[in-house]
């Protein structure tokens, strides 16, 4: 129980004739009648005022949340008691420190037999467990004079995990693509058994042309043949310094894990073997390829506490260590960073040398933020030319920048690698329709 600000002012004014009762000692009596008055006002607002035990509080939310999503939390009130008497509330939860909100107190009305319900929003930005604590509520007493306070609810545990929500979308997509035949549609690659004859197209592969057909239509004709559908899929996320850097939001890590999880659910719905790893100095998490949906609850479970470590992995040796654990041919995606081919010459190299045995496939988080500034024009301010210099001093880093990591990327392409460089929110989209396109040309 709290005083409330009109309890508060009556014990300010009954003390005033206290006060006066040094220049008029008859005010005394006076300041002692207010204080009986106040105190038997005071016990009969606590005898009726509605009883805490009365009202009950449940909170809603889901024991898995998305990381840099917004996760809605629900929380009812109800008022089991009778009579016509308003409660006036007020409500706040006891969300986890680390975890932003986007709203704290919420004040409301509520009548007998009737259920209130508030909402809000919270934004986490790091994986990991957390806890809520009480829902704390208090009303206001019948005559105003102070607040009755209850902790309700019991404390809640939850995960924060990767992008759940982009999952399930991409779950519903594949679901809606398998429905209309997308997916089980026959592939046309290289398989064993023929299936027929198309014109050549950039990036395939010259092995396959039918020479007698091409001179029979005077320009080049491929054999196609029915795909094996099965294939096997490692997925390799960096978690070494490179990947600590926030980009918009979120860890480089972090959003690299999203495009993971969302290749690893597609290759899963393809029944291919599905595997994950992820590495700093060291290899952090192996699960080796797999097939079965349900193969997707334990990458989850496995990742959703694995942080990012500000130390320099040794890529060669690591790249190295997973492709040799591997019994067949593999679909190798590594998701990191590079900088320019003599920064990244580590990176490069781990990555050719998974090739001829395995398809290497490099993707890089490409920063919105340097190509805003490489593309910014300079401002002309004659007032104040230091602006101008500063800006061109930061267009002619981006653009360094920009064109070294260019160059990185074509090393890794000439090297047989295929490459993926894009900005985060179009990485799982863009990485999910590069996998579709392996698949689809049988490129392992």
């Amino acid at each position: 129980m709290t005083a409330s600000s009109r309890l508060y002012l009556l014990l300010v004014l009954a003390m005033v004739p206290m006060i006066l009762a040094a220049f008029f000692p008859d005010a005394a009596k006076l300041g002692l009648a207010l204080d009986v008055v106040i105190l038997i006002a005071l016990i009969i607002d606590i005898r009726i005022t509605t009883a805490k035990s009365l009202l009950e509080v449940q909170r809603i939310v889901d024991d898995r949340l998305s990381i840099g999503r917004d996760n809605e939390v629900k929380i009812v009130v109800s008022h089991r008691g009778t009579g016509d008497t308003v409660l006036k509330c007020q409500l706040k939860d006891d969300t986890p420190a680390d975890i932003a909100r986007d709203k704290e107190l919420f004040e409301f009305e509520l009548k007998p037999g009737t259920t209130a319900q508030v909402q809000y929003k919270l934004f986490p930005a790091r994986r990991g467990a957390y806890a809520f604590g009480h829902v704390n509520v208090r009303f206001k007493s019948f005559l105003g004079l102070f607040w009755r306070e209850l902790k309700a609810a019991d404390k809640t545990d939850v995960k924060v995990f990767s992008d759940l929500k982009a999952l399930h979308d991409l779950s519903v997509r594949l679901a809606h693509s398998s429905e209309l035949g997308e997916l089980h549609q026959r592939k046309r690659g290289q398989g064993t058994d023929f299936a027929s004859l198309r014109e050549y197209a950039v990036g395939d592969d010259a092995k396959a042309i039918d020479w007698n057909a091409t001179a029979r239509r005077d320009r080049p004709v491929l054999r196609t043949y029915e795909a094996e559908q099965e294939q096997r899929l490692l997925v390799l996320v960096d978690a070494g310094r490179m990947m600590l850097s926030d980009l918009e939001g979120l860890t480089r890590f972090d959003r690299a894990l999203n495009a993971a999880l969302c290749l690893a659910l597609t290759g899963l719905t393809h029944n291919d073997q599905v595997g994950i790893g992820i590495f700093a100095d060291k290899p952090l998490l192996y699960l080796p390829p797999k097939r079965g949906k349900s193969y997707m609850n334990r990458i989850l479970e496995s990742t959703f506490a694995v942080q990012p470590r500000m130390v320099e992995p040794d890529y060669a040796g690591i790249l190295s260590y997973f492709a040799s654990a591997q019994k067949g041919r593999s679909l190798m995606v590594v998701l990191s960073d590079l900088t320019d081919p003599t920064g990244s010459q580590s990176l490069l190299s781990g990555m050719a040398n998974l090739s001829p045995r395995h398809l290497p496939f490099c993707v890089t988080l490409k920063d919105r933020q340097v190509q805003q500034i490489a593309s910014s024009p300079i401002p002309e301010d004659k007032d104040h030319p230091e602006k101008a210099l500063d800006a061109i001093y930061k267009r002619a880093i981006a653009l360094d920048l920009i064109s070294q990591r260019e160059l990185a990327l074509s090393v890794l392409t000439k090297r047989g690698c295929l490459v993926l460089d894009c900005p985060p929110q179009e990485l799982s989209d863009k990485l999910v329709d590069k996998y579709i396109e392996v698949k689809s040309r049988a490129r392992l």
